[in-house]
Formats: structure tokens, C-alpha cells, sequence
């Protein structure tokens, strides 16, 4: 193995898988050898406690002030391992190297931890901010504190950030934001035998799905947006009912909708209203809709100067969106300029994930040119 090969061998070896998400033990012990690890290197990297037992690790590599600060961003958890042949023991199959976490995001932090050892004794043009952060799978809570309670202490805050996703060694300027909803029925129990007395609750949902199908069927006939297609949205759950002969007295339908930049509230918000008023209409039962979670999407300009940059530093990487959500939209939303840049692999989330040896490499290089340059605000 070469040297970020088997530094992905240690990172894959500690068990981080998400503990709101899939009951794992958390990023604490790999945050905390992260941070030992960047100490070793003649660093001096901060704990940052985003939520009880929920760490991020970071890291200042000071530059010479000749560029504003750059950051580099990474995330620490894992999603559950089930399912893969030995996923915390990183296996070498010729150029691709297997094991949980390591295309989703392990190769990228251990690009990370090397850059940062790297610039260490040669300190580069703009300070460099390296930021591995906690629960990206799930509700993102190390990169909201991260943003909530470091961010405002830095007398120059970053002009860019890079989040090393895994993008083919693409360059991603957009992704879709997510929206969650649903709508609660409120029927009255009653034996089967009793329909004077019962009210069904599920009955209704019949009619809120043919809406939501009249809202997917329009959101597919607009004009796709560049890079990212036409917004969607699909049924997520339904529940309801307690058994064959009772009327059911509660009912509950979720779904997701994928949004685009530009899309506003007002626009989900009257999908939701049309939802809900199609339940209403369809027998006595109580309707109570809810707007639940909701992520921006990220979409930022292809003349952005750190676009320009990473486009210097990889000549023949194309500008493309990404069909998953990630912490660069909370980055792009604080007012700094967010690209994804990452290595090439298979399977994020699936029992079969690697993660390209010699990709890590040409990311590493990369980013190793992007930031001896320090034209990312130029």
C-alpha cells in the first residue's frame, strides 16, 4: 500500500458509524485519533464538541497571508457496515481498495490529514482551515456548529470551501436540497360492524396520493435546469390501522421533495396546502399537515473563482451537479463559495464500496496545486 492507502487502512479500522442513524458508536474515537494523529504532525487541531459525544476536529495550517483562508471539509461517520464482507478491515484488490467508509468519506480524510502534514513546515499562501466534522449523514449537527459557534470568532472568515464529496474527480457546483412533509389523519375507532359510529382514516390518504401524483407528474414536464434535471418528489411511508375489523382512527403519509435552486417556500408550501386539501375533501376524518426537515440545495456560479481554480489545478475535471445532498449547501448558505471535488469509487452506502488508490493520489496532487497557487478569491 502506498502512504494514503494505508493511512485509509487505520481510518477504516475505527468504527464511526453514525450513532442517530444506524446505532453505531460515533466519530468520538475517530475524531480523537484525527486529532492525534495532526498533533504528531506538528499541528495544533481543536475538539469541537458539536452535541454531546459528537466531536469535529479542527485544524489551522497557517499560511503567509498572501491569500484569504481557505476550508477544507471532510465528514466522520459512516453509514451501518451490514452486510459487508469484513468492513472495517480495508482490503487491496488491485486499484481499488474495499471497506466501509472509505469512498464515503475515509479516502478524503486521509487526503486531508496528509495535506495538512504537508503544509505544515511549508506554510502555503492563505491559511488553510481543515474541518471533519460529525453526523453528515443524518442531520448534520457538526457542520450547523461548526457554523453556529466557530465561524463568528475568525477575525477573516474563509473566502471558499471545498468539501471533498466524492465526485469522480468532478468539480460539483450543484446539488438538490430536500424537503420532508406529511399529513397526519384523525379518524374515530369503531368496530367494523359500525360505520354510523366509525370514522376511516386511511380512506382519505387515497385522495392525498392522487394529488401528490398530479404534483410529481407537473414537477416532471418543467424545462430541466442545467446539471440538475427537474425537481421530484416520491411517497416516503404510510401507516395506519390496528387490525381487520376496526375502523382506523390514525393515519400518516410522508414523502420527500428533491428541490432546485430557486424554488421557494411558497412554492412547497402550496403543494403541501393541495395535499392536504384533497384529504379534507374526502370523508370527516381530521387532517393536520406538517413541513418537517428541509436542506437548501447548493448551486453555485461556474465563473466562481474557486470553481476557476480547481478547474487550474484539474485541467480535464467537468463541471457537473451531484444527485445527493451534502453539507457544502449549509457552507454555500453561510455566504461562502462551496465546490465538491473527490475521488473516483463505487458503492457509497452498498456492501460492495471502494475507493480508487491512484484517484486519492490525483485528489491529493490536485489539491496539493490548488492550494500552492492560492487563487481561490482571486
Amino acid at each position: 500500500m502506498n502512504s494514503l492507502a494505508a493511512l485509509l487502512r487505520d481510518l477504516v479500522a475505527i468504527n464511526s458509524v453514525n450513532p442517530t442513524l444506524a446505532g453505531g458508536p460515533g466519530e468520538t474515537e475517530l475524531a480523537r485519533w484525527c486529532t492525534d494523529w495532526l498533533r504528531a504532525a506538528g499541528l495544533d487541531p481543536v475538539l469541537q464538541e458539536a452535541a454531546p459525544n459528537r466531536p469535529n476536529v479542527v485544524v489551522l495550517v497557517a499560511g503567509q497571508g498572501q491569500a484569504p483562508p481557505l476550508l477544507l471539509n471532510a465528514h466522520l461517520d459512516t453509514v451501518g457496515g451490514e452486510g459487508n464482507a469484513g468492513p472495517l478491515a480495508l482490503r487491496q484488490e488491485g486499484d481499488r481498495l474495499y471497506g466501509r467508509g472509505g469512498y464515503d468519506m475515509k479516502g478524503s480524510i486521509a487526503v486531508l490529514l496528509e495535506l495538512a502534514r504537508s503544509f505544515a513546515t511549508t506554510p502555503p499562501p492563505g491559511d488553510l482551515w481543515i474541518t471533519l466534522v460529525a453526523d453528515e449523514e443524518d442531520l448534520s449537527v457538526g457542520t450547523e456548529a461548526l457554523l453556529r459557534d466557530w465561524l463568528p470568532t475568525l477575525d477573516r472568515p474563509p473566502a471558499a470551501a471545498l468539501v471533498l464529496e466524492p465526485t469522480e474527480e468532478n468539480i460539483g457546483v450543484a446539488h438538490k436540497g430536500f424537503a420532508w412533509f406529511e399529513i397526519e389523519m384523525q379518524g374515530r375507532a369503531a368496530h367494523g360492524s359500525r360505520p354510523d359510529e366509525g370514522i376511516d382514516a386511511i380512506m382519505p390518504l387515497g385522495a392525498a396520493l392522487t394529488e401528490l401524483l398530479a404534483v410529481e407528474t407537473a414537477l416532471a414536464s418543467q424545462v430541466p435546469v442545467p446539471l440538475l434535471g427537474t425537481p421530484s418528489l416520491h411517497a416516503s411511508t404510510i401507516a395506519g390501522g390496528t387490525a381487520w375489523s376496526v375502523y382506523p382512527a390514525m393515519a400518516t403519509l410522508r414523502w420527500e421533495r428533491r428541490t432546485l435552486p430557486g424554488e421557494d417556500d411558497l412554492t412547497l408550501a402550496s403543494e403541501l396546502h393541495r395535499v392536504v386539501a384533497a384529504a379534507q375533501r374526502s370523508n370527516q376524518a381530521e387532517v393536520r399537515g406538517r413541513h418537517v426537515f428541509s436542506r437548501a440545495p447548493l448551486g453555485t456560479p461556474s465563473d466562481a473563482a474557486v470553481v476557476r481554480a480547481l478547474h487550474t489545478a484539474a485541467p480535464g475535471a467537468r463541471l457537473v451537479g451531484l444527485p445527493f445532498w451534502t453539507d457544502g449547501a449549509l457552507f454555500s448558505a453561510a455566504a461562502i463559495p462551496t465546490v465538491l471535488y473527490g475521488p473516483i469509487g463505487h458503492g457509497a452506502h452498498a456492501v460492495d464500496e471502494w475507493v480508487s488508490a491512484a484517484s486519492l493520489e490525483c485528489v491529493a496532487a490536485t489539491l496539493r496545486a490548488l492550494v500552492a497557487a492560492g487563487a481561490w478569491a482571486a
